[in-house]
């Protein structure tokens, strides 16, 4: 039977047709911008084109990735796919990174010269390509950014920092052509917004990779405080110490914790109790979805160890 733990469920179906929308609208994008950038011969627009290719490529692998994880857990894969979106989210990573390095040297060379790289320019075709494509890009990103914040993994977070940039580059081609409108001397403006694509391109791709590190080295998640999470474990009654700490991440929106806690003599009833509190706890603080506490009493016998010996006369009798 398939699970989809912590209503993962609903919150997934949102961010695939989310993605799905990204995907279709990337796709019409594409088309405009090869057209504009045959047709005004403009380095800008061509980068902003061929960048739009590793886009689909990448927003469809975030959608698979995503897809694979909405199947829930299996008998193998017993956290569910959750791990698929951090690959999806390197590779969107390395793709913006080839891309700006690949067009940054043409860029720097047309600046550097005066000169541009395919011919004269034509505005008209650049304004042509970047107005849809603003409108477009801008649908993306609104409808991506009405996935609420605490239900966007890695991959949804990663296209919306895309989408924004990738708005941010469509203003800057707009900028392009009005200047060559009024100053059509002025080429040396193209090779400036290719740069600055390539810029942007660049940039973007560091936040993406450092996500993926942190879930990959198992870091604390960034803004979790482990002082902060053990005065909360310590705050629910009956509890007097907490050790061997651990917390994790499975994908960003998927924080696991295991912690051995001390706490007072206490029935088998009770301890459940007070494993229920704690989990509450953690999960409506931290937004730990998954914890696991192992109970000691003062006599450094765990809850469990008492369990198993309950067990063990329960069966001798």
């Amino acid at each position: 039977m398939v699970e989809h733990p912590h209503g993962e469920s609903e919150a997934s179906q949102r961010i695939l047709q989310g993605l799905a929308v990204a995907l279709l609208l990337t796709a019409i994008v594409l088309g405009l911008e090869a057209v504009g950038a045959v047709m005004s011969r403009s380095l800008a627009v061509t980068v902003d084109a061929v960048h739009d290719v590793p886009d689909l490529f990448a927003f469809a692998a975030s959608y698979l990735a995503l897809a694979a994880i909405a199947r829930g857990s299996t008998t193998e894969h017993t956290f569910g796919s959750h791990r698929f979106e951090v690959f999806a989210a390197i590779l969107n990573a390395f793709v913006l990174l080839a891309a700006g390095l690949l067009f940054a040297y043409p860029a720097i060379v047309g600046l550097t010269n005066d000169t541009t790289s395919f011919g004269t320019l034509d505005p008209a075709w650049i304004l042509f390509a970047a107005i849809p494509t603003l409108a477009l890009r801008s649908v993306s990103a609104i409808y991506l950014g009405r996935i609420p914040r605490a239900a966007r993994d890695l991959n949804v977070r990663s296209v919306l920092v895309h989408l924004g940039a990738d708005i941010a580059i469509t203003a800057a081609l707009i900028i392009d052509a009005i200047v060559l409108v009024y100053s059509p001397t002025s080429v040396q403006v193209d090779s400036a917004v290719a740069l600055a694509i390539a810029a942007v391109l660049i940039v973007e791709s560091v936040p993406i990779f450092r996500g993926a590190w942190d879930v990959l080295t198992e870091r604390v998640p960034r803004g979790l405080s482990l002082t902060n999470l053990t005065e909360v474990v310590k705050s629910v009654p009956r509890v007097k110490d907490v050790h061997d700490l651990h917390v994790w991440a499975v994908c960003p929106t998927f924080v696991c914790m295991t912690a051995h806690v001390r706490v007072e003599e206490m029935t088998l009833g009770e301890s459940a109790d007070v494993t229920d509190e704690l989990r509450q706890a953690v999960e409506q603080t931290f937004g730990i979805a998954h914890s696991v506490f192992e109970l000691e009493t003062g006599s450094e016998q765990s809850i469990g160890d008492i369990r198993e010996q309950v067990s063990a006369r329960r069966v001798h009798s």
